[in-house]
């Protein structure tokens, strides 16, 4: 019985297809873990209800209302979405209101320099796509560049503009030199700073070498510019540590150096240290019982600095796997090759116990970061236990995922709700549904040990909705782990309105996480209140916590 493209006609606006886009890059309920931002998604045909709101006077500005919303909640993961929405929203053809909004919004909002040119990356993709193609670089587009430079203070547009000098195929001097930028009436350091961009260093120190208000920026720029040419590891790593200066900063010669990785170890938050650990294995410095390895041991087990991170129990999960055996991670084929030929003529050490111990420590304190919604689940794993006789090449690349996502979904969510069910599905027939029991303290390794031992059967979709049902209880969000979506067995529509009918819980959702597979026969259907996901990335938790919250 296959799944029907049910919708919801009364629910199913332009604007809640917009806000479903911010979240999961599409305006159907569909997200596929990975990059986003391949030249594919940078298409104006990706975001039609951008210009059905555009084209209401009553609804023209509903885009930027639904961008600021979402983005004050907090749980939108790829930046790339929003900053494509207000991208399109000043290319649009429908609005003034509505472009004038969106360079506005960019100019006096998007401070981030990496979030900036990233937009001026979309928009000028989008002005080269229309039927008449565009440089543009019009009014609208110069006044939004001129308007971020110059609102900026000296000190924090050097640090933007020498930190990121370029970024997605833009630098910053392209950039001014196309905005006509015009410094009159700024201030002298600004002033400077921006003369810095074009003309380099020394040119400027020549033209401003009179005016005092410069001298403190531009002394800042060029103990950037001196570090950046700094070829000598040790005076490299003092100079980090006196200056606070970053990953951004440093000369590409000096990466493979343990004592200026030390010195930014010092200097990096929690989170930047976990995306970075596989950069630093990967340049043969994880050593067993060096003083780098050390102190990122301790830093995995500074338990009050995991949680003061806030770090996600996913991104622990991903760094842990990465360091264990990269080539166990789930990653689209192109890039599992081109990793093989970065590094094939590379020596890798071999992962270090202590290291990885360390991060699993971290990964287990980190459920305690997960925050409460409120709300009750039933979260349903198939370990793949059925299929081990027929397909067992497949069960080795997929289903230790499928149970350790679930496991990290189904730890956080225990710590931080009232009522969460573990279950699994079974393989008799009837209700396919059947619980396992999980300690709010288990800890992730004991809680996949528990999950593997247990066979279950092929995954009927709509079963746990109908075994709920059947024992009357109540869950607001039903959660299906598995490897492989089969349309065959599919019925999740009826089951959910069955569910929702018997139990008088017509906000119950649906979420079909689908770790074994990189696409979905769902693609453009819309089943009411029912998110599927493909793949497994860092943000997947998050994007089911909104789901969960009904903010798409």
């Amino acid at each position: 019985m296959a799944v029907e493209p049910i919708t919801s006609p009364e629910h199913e606006t332009p604007g809640n297809r917009f806000t479903r886009y911010l979240y999961v890059g599409k305006e159907y309920p569909v997200y596929h873990s990975g990059s986003w931002s391949a030249v594919t998604n940078i298409a104006l045909e990706k975001l039609p209800s951008l210009e059905e709101l555009a084209s209401s006077p009553e609804t023209e500005l509903l885009p930027l209302e639904k961008i600021k919303s979402a983005l004050s909640l907090g749980l939108i993961q790829q930046p790339e979405t929003f900053i494509f929405a207000l991208a399109a929203s000043a290319r649009q053809q429908k609005s003034e209101k509505l472009r004038r909004g969106a360079y506005e919004y960019v100019s006096q909002h998007c401070k981030n320099p990496e979030h900036f040119l990233l937009f001026i990356c979309f928009a000028s993709r989008l002005s080269k796509q229309q039927l008449i193609p565009r440089h543009g670089y019009g009014h609208g587009w110069r006044s939004a560049v001129n308007d971020w430079y110059l609102s900026q203070g000296s000190k924090d547009l050097a640090n933007s503009v020498t930190r990121y000098k370029s970024r997605h195929g833009w630098t910053h001097k392209d950039i001014i030199k196309l905005s006509h930028l015009s410094t009159k009436g700024s201030p002298p350091d600004v002033q400077a700073v921006l003369k810095y961009i074009v003309l380099g260093l020394e040119k400027t120190k020549l033209e401003f070498s009179n005016e005092s208000k410069t001298q403190e920026v531009l002394e800042f720029i060029e103990r950037v510019e001196d570090f950046r040419q700094c070829d000598d590891p040790v005076r490299a790593a003092a100079l980090i540590r006196t200056h606070h200066y970053t990953l951004e900063h440093v000369n590409p010669g000096l990466m493979k150096s343990p004592d200026v990785w030390e010195a930014l170890i010092d200097t990096m938050d929690f989170p930047l240290i976990v995306l970075n650990l596989q950069r630093i294995h990967n340049a043969g410095l994880l050593t067993a019982g060096s003083q780098l390895t050390d102190k990122i041991i301790t830093a995995f087990l500074n338990k009050d600095q995991v949680l003061k991170s806030k770090i996600r129990p996913s991104e622990l999960l991903l760094a842990a796997k990465n360091y264990e055996n990269p080539e166990g991670v789930p990653m689209p084929v192109k890039r599992r090759i081109g990793r093989k030929n970065k590094l094939k003529h590379k020596r890798i050490s071999r992962p270090d116990k202590k290291v990885i111990e360390a991060i699993y420590s971290a990964l287990n304190t980190s459920f305690s970061n997960v925050e409460g919604t409120g709300l009750k689940y039933l979260i349903t794993v198939s370990t793949g236990g059925w299929r081990k006789s027929c397909q067992v090449g497949q069960i080795e690349g997929n289903i230790p995922w499928v149970v350790e996502a679930a496991c990290i979904l189904a730890l956080g969510l225990l710590r931080a709700e009232e009522k969460v069910t573990v279950s699994t599905f079974t393989g008799t027939e009837g209700l396919n549904a059947r619980p396992v029991h999980i300690e709010k303290s288990a800890t992730f390794q004991e809680t996949v040990e528990r999950m593997k031992a247990r066979s279950t059967g092929p995954p009927n979709l709509g079963k746990p909705m109908l075994w709920a049902a059947h024992h009357r209880r109540k869950y607001d969000v039903f959660v299906n782990v598995v490897d492989k979506m089969r349309e065959k067995y599919d019925f999740t529509g009826r089951a959910m309105d069955l569910y929702k009918k018997k139990m008088n819980l017509p906000g119950t959702r649906l979420v079909n996480w689908v770790v074994g597979s990189t696409s979905t026969y769902m693609e453009g259907r819309n089943v009411s209140d029912v998110l599927t996901v493909c793949g497994f990335d860092v943000h997947i938790p998050r994007i089911i916590e909104a789901f969960a919250r009904r903010q798409f």
